[in-house]
């Protein structure tokens, strides 16, 4: 889904936002959302401005939700969030990384990304008005017996780029 956000985009930058990992949590209202059934977990992309939430649902009724955005209920820095965690029977991985390039490098990424993710349909990308290059998108990955997904997160006026790839998938039984 390309969404033309109705609210202007306000300046962020990488180092403010937060990651949070918050079980049988719904979403915090944002944006603009698309759902994505799947086979194993349903997940439900949320845009909360200039930062996302997803919000994964087990066919057994398990629930989380991760948010990375400024001011994240109980959030940690990128930096210091785990790349793994085992938790109910779940191990979840987690892969942040931030670029810094120039203003028309984030602009045509901007574009790039726009083009790619409209024939996906487990896709949201979330431009924001009178910034160039704005934007927050978000896309699914098949994960078997789980699910996947990846964001980017576009900051023109700080040069940045910050993307993360996140992964949920049942422990084998051997290994709870």
């Amino acid at each position: 889904m390309d969404l033309r956000l109705d609210v202007p985009f306000v300046d962020a930058a990488a180092e403010d936002l937060a990651w949070a990992l918050l079980p049988g949590t719904v979403a915090p209202a944002g944006l603009a959302a698309i759902d994505v059934p799947g086979g194993a977990a349903s997940a439900r992309l949320h845009v909360l401005g200039a930062s996302h939430a997803v919000e994964l649902t087990f066919a057994g009724g398990a629930r989380l939700t991760e948010v990375v955005a400024c001011g994240a209920p109980d959030g940690r820095a990128l930096a210091a969030a785990p790349a793994r965690l085992v938790r109910d029977g779940l191990e979840y991985r987690f892969a942040a990384d931030v670029e810094t390039t120039t203003a028309a490098a984030v602009a045509t990424l901007a574009d790039d990304l726009r083009a790619e993710l409209a024939g996906h349909d487990g896709a949201l990308f979330a431009a924001f008005p009178g910034a160039p290059g704005a934007a927050t998108a978000l896309r699914t990955l098949p994960v078997p017996g789980g699910a996947g997904w990846e964001t980017w997160h576009l900051y023109p006026e700080r040069h940045e780029v910050v993307r993360t790839r996140t992964t949920v998938a049942p422990l084998p039984e051997a290994a709870r």
